[in-house]
């Protein structure tokens, strides 16, 4: 009995680690991000953060990833007030829909994340707009940073 259950231990910790290291080699990624020119990019519904990485699963874990990075350029933390979604305004409308759960069969959601943050120290209000479903360009939205949290 006893050797199964440190055979079952080994396995639970070799388990977390793989875990640990997919995590952290995801949030490395993003430490090579490049700035954005653009000062609408991530800020506005019509030009959000595109990161669909895979199915939506990983897509969620991906944008969990990316948001828990973001600083300040004054490396001031965002801290999570909110999490909404909203409609897509570049979304096309879905022309047949699922039956059971209202939503597009087109893959095609036409939904995005709805962030808003406050930044640590000064209290001010950032909002952010992620969507999960479309591939794009990953960026980091002016006037913040990423840094490995």
């Amino acid at each position: 009995m006893l050797r199964h259950f440190s055979r079952m231990s080994a396995c639970v910790t070799c388990m977390s680690l793989m875990l640990f290291v997919s995590e952290s080699n995801a949030q490395q990624a993003f430490t090579r991000l490049q700035q954005s020119a653009d000062s609408t990019y991530g800020y506005a519904a019509d030009n959000p953060v595109r990161l669909k990485n895979g199915n939506t699963d990983k897509s969620i874990i991906n944008g969990m990833n990316y948001l828990s990075g973001l600083v300040t350029a004054n490396k001031q933390r965002l801290v999570l007030v909110t999490r909404s979604a909203v409609p897509d305004p570049r979304g096309k409308q879905a022309i047949v829909n699922d039956r059971f759960t209202g939503g597009p069969l087109n893959g095609k959601a036409g939904i995005l994340d709805k962030y808003v943050f406050l930044t640590a120290d000064t209290k001010d209000t950032i909002t952010l707009f992620i969507d999960i479903y479309n591939k794009g360009a990953v960026m980091v939205p002016v006037g913040l940073r990423y840094e490995l949290p």
